[in-house]
């Protein structure tokens, strides 16, 4: 009678120790499903308000990236990218900073520094940064390849030829490593250059 007596007891405390283990993973699964539920709810109504947003219209301004002819030298518009108007003069240097890293430098880093008042004009300290693989200073090789790095840099960042940059820098000097520029061909961004 004992025996059976536990036997009954363990079997209804394994009952009840099953269905305590199923019913919170059954409430969890609905609990999941109900947050799955709310964000699907909340982003289908976040991109219901956002679309106001996106109609409201964002003054944007155009900025150049040039090309430097390899005979001439010149540099040539080959493409623009529009950052909004209201941006700190700063960030625009730095969406610009980027675009030039990507499409003129694979992708090596340019590090807008500061923005300076040097004799009442604004300049722009620009670091040209290796991570140890000394990639950039094989962009200060060569007279040609070496002129053409340092115009595309100036010309890029100066925005000569581009009238719709809003306000702008006046000057831009370069570092490579934080440290200032010392090599032969590429001598123009040893130096503070400005706009015409």
């Amino acid at each position: 009678m004992t025996k059976k007596l536990i036997l009954a007891t363990v079997l209804m405390l394994s009952i009840t120790m099953v269905s305590c283990t199923t019913t919170p993973n059954n409430n969890t699964s609905s609990t999941t499903t109900t947050v799955e539920e709310n964000k699907d709810s909340d982003s289908s109504s976040k991109t219901a308000n956002d679309k106001p947003k996106e109609e409201a219209k964002v003054n944007k301004i155009k900025l150049s990236i040039y090309t430097i002819d390899d005979n001439s030298l010149e540099p040539n518009e080959s493409s623009t990218i529009e950052v909004n108007e209201n941006l700190s003069l700063e960030d625009k240097l730095k969406e610009l900073s980027k675009t030039v890293s990507e499409k003129k430098f694979d992708k090596l880093t340019i590090d807008v520094k500061s923005i300076d008042t040097v004799d009442g004009k604004k300049v722009a300290t620009i670091n040209l940064a290796d991570s140890g693989a000394n990639k950039w200073t094989q962009k200060f090789q060569g007279s040609t390849g070496g002129a053409v790095t340092s115009n595309t840099l100036i010309e890029n960042f100066l925005q000569t030829n581009n009238k719709s940059k809003g306000e702008w820098i006046d000057g831009v000097k370069f570092l490579y490593n934080n440290k200032a520029i010392e090599y032969e061909h590429v001598s123009d961004l040893s130096t503070i250059q400005y706009r015409n």
